[in-house]
């Protein structure tokens, strides 16, 4: 394996545990225990950390190394209002272009069958919104726009975790992303356009909760 690809396996195993908070925010890092745990030279260790820090991650100050991003609200609050706008034009391309029949109805019955075992499919909740999405972004067609929503998507990704938490929540985004699907095999923008909206809006609104229990869970857990 060459230093690129070391480098990679770095970046996308520290990015996962930050964040899935197996790393809070604070949690310092050091190159020697990096190139230990590793088995690597400094050299793709330090291209991984400054691509975290690019990714805005983690931090770097002089003298005191690398460290995970503390939380800012107001980032996280406009990483929403960033994805609204490019959801909406997920949905304006998918109605302009149509949407395949075959991922329509293979989309319809996941989460009708979603709806068919509440309760005890709720802990899956948050993995299955983000793949709807991530589905539908695909779908649309712009390779750009598709990347820059991943992106959003895992920077917000612990507000997730702690937003469809409940049967009834569930229960309600899966009639959502239902009526989404049929607005799009009709093509309606303005009736799409309205429930993607709500949907991501809905989300925003648990920012300040989300937090506070993420926190609160990393705390009893270091």
């Amino acid at each position: 394996m060459g230093e690129r690809s070391r480098s990679v396996t770095i970046y996308n195993t520290l990015a996962d545990r930050i964040i899935t908070w197996t790393y809070s925010p604070g949690h310092r890092f050091t190159e020697e225990e990096l190139c230990t745990e590793f088995g690597v030279s400094r050299s793709p260790v330090r291209e991984a950390l400054n691509s975290l820090v690019s990714a805005r991650l983690i931090e770097k100050e002089a003298h005191k190394g690398y460290s995970v991003r503390q939380i800012d609200i107001r980032e996280v609050n406009e990483l929403y209002d960033v994805r609204l706008v490019l959801e909406m034009e997920v949905v304006s391309l998918l109605c302009n272009r149509g949407i395949d029949p075959a991922l329509l109805k293979k989309l319809r019955t996941r989460w009708q069958a979603i709806v068919d075992r509440l309760p005890e499919v709720v802990g899956v909740s948050a993995f299955e919104d983000e793949l709807f999405h991530e589905i539908l972004a695909q779908e649309a067609g712009n390779e750009v726009l598709e990347q820059f929503l991943s992106e959003i998507s895992k920077k917000i990704h612990f507000v997730r975790l702690s937003d469809i938490t409940d049967p009834q929540r569930l229960e309600r985004t899966s009639h959502d992303h239902l009526k989404l699907l049929d607005a799009l095999e009709k093509q309606d923008y303005k009736a799409a356009q309205q429930i993607m909206r709500l949907n991501i809006l809905w989300g925003k609104e648990k920012v300040d909760s989300a937090i506070k229990e993420a926190l609160f869970y990393a705390h009893h857990m270091a």
